[in-house]
């Protein structure tokens, strides 16, 4: 389900774009994910997206054009997925903890195969590079949400610390359900974030009021 409502943010077609577009966007979104990037040739997305050569280099003269590209919509994507998910949640605990159970459900969804943008990283390490730098800006826009929701909790100095804590914790439980197969990962990671919570928090949140581990 929350693979489809990403899908769906990321087909979307923006008035800049043509279908033509799109149409490779999605398509390499597709093969990037399932095979990584270095492996994914523009021949494959062309055959695979049915367009000319010509159309595709219009659009993407070079492969890392059509890589940032598909980072930058799959982090668009995911970021209006997370926001529906957070909108039904009440107070900070409770869309605390449903940033992890997005992550859950992101585990345990069918064609869940890892992050797209720590692979992208890892395949283009260099920190100037176009790519890792389309990559690094997920994580940091994640990580601000994060840190902001915190802030309503505890001191925003400590928000400032505990936020790359919870990213970190947010990065093994992916990898733990990509590499392991752990798809309780992101529950495990809720249980540890939120006692770091209890023990930082101002007098309003008791133990009473912090959110339980979400369900696996």
């Amino acid at each position: 389900m929350l693979a489809a409502a990403i899908m769906k943010v990321t087909s979307i077609r923006y008035t800049d774009m043509s279908e033509k577009r799109n149409q490779i966007v999605s398509t390499a979104t597709r093969l990037f994910g399932l095979y990584g990037y270095h492996s994914v040739g523009i021949d494959w997305v062309i055959s695979e997206a049915h367009v000319t050569k010509t159309t595709m280099y219009r659009h993407f003269p070079l492969k890392t054009d059509l890589i940032v590209e598909v980072l930058e919509q799959r982090a668009r994507a995911c970021a209006a997925s997370l926001d529906e998910v957070l909108a039904q949640a009440g107070s900070p605990l409770e869309r605390m903890q449903k940033v992890f159970e997005w992550h859950r459900d992101w585990f345990n969804a069918e064609d869940f195969s890892g992050c797209m943008f720590a692979h992208a990283a890892a395949e283009f390490p260099s920190k100037g590079y176009p790519i890792h730098a389309a990559a690094a800006a997920q994580k940091a826009g994640l990580t601000e949400r994060i840190e902001s929701i915190l802030c309503e909790m505890i001191d925003p100095g400590e928000a400032s610390a505990l936020a790359p804590v919870f990213m970190m914790l947010l990065d093994g439980a992916t990898l733990s359900a990509q590499i392991a197969g752990r798809k309780s990962a992101a529950t495990e990671a809720w249980s540890v974030a939120r006692e770091m919570i209890l023990a930082r928090s101002r007098p309003a949140v008791t133990p009473s009021s912090i959110a339980s581990a979400p369900a696996s």
